[in-house]
Formats: structure tokens, sequence, C-alpha cells
């Protein structure tokens, strides 16, 4: 555990020097606490908000990272964004956010006891992107979420746990009624496959959801407009299905409240995972299959390509926050 809990502090001292690179643009707030280690120890969950308050609510776009304590390759992504973005003061992203056109929230780290204590799952051993309680229609066994004992991994809990409490709070908080007409979000993951996946809803089903064709428009945008072609886009379930997914139970949120009479906001509410592809050195290194963070991650020598690689994705995803559905061509 020292030694997560070295790599935790190292996040956590990077999370405020973009407070400090930011200055008066970026706010941090101690938003929750993850569940209870058996020694009865929680750890802090952080969000930034980035960006004029008025900003943020009216065009927000969302990060998230850390999910899985093992993946930490995806809190460095995002850090890493966050990082340039503020120390590199050129950008188009960058103007608009200190212009007061869009802002971003983001949670770097939503499942930090995960991260100090070296493990996939939370502190109570419960996989938390299978924690939602939402059923898939068949997901693979035991991988795809189980509740046989948080003694083995994809653990899907009997409640809602703390971390995922959190992420809640920040969909309700920042999300929900937010005034763009595109709400993106990103949550960034690693350690499946080789190559580099974004998935939307669903991933419990093999139904496509409402907003099937804007995400098909979206990937569109992205691929032969933006020139990011080296992304595989779709739904997740055409990728594996799996039970719990929270932004699944998230997305039917939202979808229920733009029904209701109370919604009068036309706002599409846009849950992307990124999920990196960390496989194609097993060949080169087989051995990082027996490591606890191996396959989560890429290899060393490849490590400082792969972060810096998603910079001008997230930027690109982050400015749909102020784009209306017909800009995308």
């Amino acid at each position: 555990m020292l030694r997560g809990m070295k790599r935790l502090n190292r996040y956590e001292n990077r999370i405020l020097r973009i407070v400090k690179l930011g200055g008066k643009l970026v706010r941090l707030k101690q938003y929750g606490f993850s569940s209870k280690t058996e020694e009865g120890f929680r750890f802090p969950i952080y969000v930034l908000e980035i960006g004029k308050p008025k900003a943020i609510k009216k065009n927000v776009s969302a990060l998230v990272a850390g999910v899985h304590g093992l993946e930490t390759i995806g809190i460095r992504v995002l850090l890493d964004f966050l990082d340039h973005l503020l120390t590199h003061k050129t950008s188009v992203l960058y103007n608009e956010i200190k212009n007061g056109e869009l802002g971003i929230v983001c949670i770097p780290i939503l499942n930090p006891g995960g991260v100090a204590m070296k493990r996939r799952s939370n502190p109570r051993g419960v996989d938390l992107m299978r924690n939602s309680g939402v059923e898939a229609v068949k997901a693979p066994f035991f991988f795809g979420g189980h509740k046989y004992s948080n003694f083995f991994p994809y653990y899907r809990g009997n409640v809602l746990q703390s971390e995922s409490r959190v992420l809640d709070r920040f969909f309700y908080e920042y999300l929900l009624n937010a005034e763009n007409e595109m709400i993106p979000v990103v949550d960034i993951h690693s350690g499946f496959g080789t190559i580099d996946h974004v998935w939307w809803p669903y991933a419990s089903i093999h139904r496509p959801c409402a907003d099937e064709p804007l995400f098909q428009k979206m990937a569109n945008h992205f691929t032969n407009s933006l020139n990011h072609y080296l992304y595989r886009f779709g739904p997740q379930s055409e990728t594996y299905t799996t039970h719990g997914d929270l932004w699944d139970r998230l997305y039917d949120l939202f979808l229920e409240r733009a029904n209701s009479k109370t919604n009068a906001q036309n706002s599409r509410f846009l849950p992307l995972t990124l999920e990196m592809g960390t496989w194609s050195d097993i060949k080169i290194d087989p051995w990082k299959i027996f490591r606890k963070r191996g396959i989560f991650n890429p290899a060393r020598e490849s490590k400082q390509k792969s972060i810096i690689s998603h910079r001008k994705f997230l930027s690109d995803v982050m400015r749909l926050a102020k784009q209306k559905v017909d800009d995308l061509v």
C-alpha cells in the first residue's frame, strides 16, 4: 500500500499544480470520500472546475478518470491534458474557456482508495463499473459482473458505493441541468484490447440508445473532419456487455428527465468512454500479464507517447459543449 500511497500523493500534487497554473480560472473542491478501508480510513475525492461559473452552467463538458485503481494511465492522461491546456495558453480551447464560452468540470480520481491500495476495485472490493444496479440482458459470466464475493474481481456489490454516489452528485450538480445543446463527458479507462476504443451507451444491452444517430454523426465528424481515425467508435455492447455500468444508469436518468414536463431544455447528454488499448506490447513483453498493473497500462518505453497522444481528441470533445448538433458535418 505504501507505493500506492506515494503514487496517489504524486497525482494529488499534480492536481494542486493545475490549480496554481489556472489561477482564477480553476477551482478545487473536496467533493466526497471513498469507501472505508478495513482500518476505517477514507480517501478524499476532488472535483476541478475550469472556467467561469456562468460558462460552467451554460456550456459545460466533463472529464472523469481513476474509476479503476489499477488504470493509472487514465489519471495521467487527464492530468497531462489539463496541465498542457493551462501551460500553453494559445490554444483555441483555452481562449474559449478564458472568454467564458465554455467550462470543464473534472473528477481526476474517482477511486483514490483503489489507487492507494493498488487494486482495481474500491476499498470494499467493489468494481465501480459493475455497481450501478443496471441489469444487463446478457453479460459474460463473471467478467460481466457478479455478486458472489468481494474476494473476486468484478464484484458488483449490493448497494451503490460512496464513489458511485459522488459521481451521481457530480451528474446532478453539473450535467443534468446544463443548458448546452450537447453535454459531452469522457470517462478515461485502459486495459482492453490493442487499439483505442471510444464507446457510448449502452453497455448492458445491444439495443441502440436514443441518441444513436447523433453518436454516429459525432463519430463520423471526429473521424472524417478531425482526423481521429485511430479510434474505433461504437456502443460498448458491440465489444462486450456488462452489468452495472454507471454511465448507462446516468444516461437513462437524463433521458427520463428530458422526457418529463419539468425539463424545457433540448440538451443531449453524451457520455463517452475512452478505453485505451494496452495489450499491443504483450508479444514483446509477455511477462506484463503477470504484473498487477501490467495489462492495464502501456509499457514504460511508450507510456509518455501514449499519454500525450490523446490531447487533441480530448480538446475536440470538450469543445462540443459550445457547438450545435447541426455543426457536426
